[in-house]
């Protein structure tokens, strides 16, 4: 089912609940990264990610549903998650306690939603190669494709897509590789772990 009948069905269920059809941005800095949020009804995060590329396409996908939607832009401090972002990124916090429910996630296809389970049974602090993770998702020859479906990830962080390098690097991220690169330093020290960036721990 492609993403449009997904976020038709999302907004059908905010409708039926007599919840009103808003949602609200969030640009946050923390430190060197810059984290961009959805906000949906209740305080659900609907896209997360730190490009802000992909966080313009996804509210335009939004809005092209269903001329009715209002979109506010909301400021950091009173982001619900500022303060369990704020403790991630400062090295305290190494799970997010954040339950989702995106259209986003729910419009990927089979193989992406594989992919994007595997992920986060990698533990803080640890990373995996794409063909490790192409393994684990029962296609042992899906390097590149886990790869596309690691680019497709409307949820960064928590769905930590930034542990999985390439063999020889550490390969792609829709944030950049500084941030990439940034973050994998930040858990690995968090954790006064010896890993570096470029090598797997598995």
């Amino acid at each position: 089912m492609p993403l449009k009948s997904y976020l038709n069905k999302y907004l059908r269920k905010l409708s039926s609940s007599e919840r009103e059809i808003s949602f609200s941005s969030v640009t946050g800095r923390y430190g060197k990264f810059t984290l961009y949020c959805i906000l949906g009804p209740k305080e659900n995060i609907v896209h997360l990610t730190l490009a802000a590329d992909k966080h313009r396409k996804a509210l335009q996908q939004l809005s092209s549903i269903n001329p009715h939607i209002s979109n506010r832009a909301l400021q950091m401090k009173d982001f619900p998650y500022h303060s369990v972002f704020q403790d991630y990124f400062s090295g305290k916090l190494s799970d997010f306690p954040i339950s989702v429910e995106s259209p986003f996630l729910q419009a990927g296809t089979d193989f992406q939603k594989k992919i994007w389970r595997c992920i986060k049974t990698i533990p803080y602090g640890t990373c995996i190669t794409y063909k490790r993770l192409a393994e684990l998702a029962g296609s042992p020859k899906g390097s590149r494709a886990a790869g596309t479906a690691c680019g497709a990830n409307p949820v960064s962080l928590i769905i930590p897509c930034h542990r999985v390098i390439a063999v020889n690097g550490l390969g792609g991220f829709a944030g950049g590789l500084a941030a990439k690169k940034a973050l994998l330093v930040l858990e690995h020290a968090g954790r006064n772990s010896a890993i570096s960036p470029g090598q797997s721990s598995c």
